[in-house]
């Protein structure tokens, strides 16, 4: 059973190992925000 994530901070240093790590385990990555205009 795979679980619905979302991320805050998607320009974060360490928010691309986050999302990959989700995708990896079998997971879903449904929502991002960061309130910055760098994504």
């Amino acid at each position: 059973m795979s679980k619905n994530f979302a991320l805050i901070g998607a320009a974060g240093y360490v928010a691309p190992r986050h999302m990959r790590a989700i995708k990896e385990t079998g997971n879903e990555l449904v929502a991002v925000l960061d309130p910055f205009d760098s994504v």
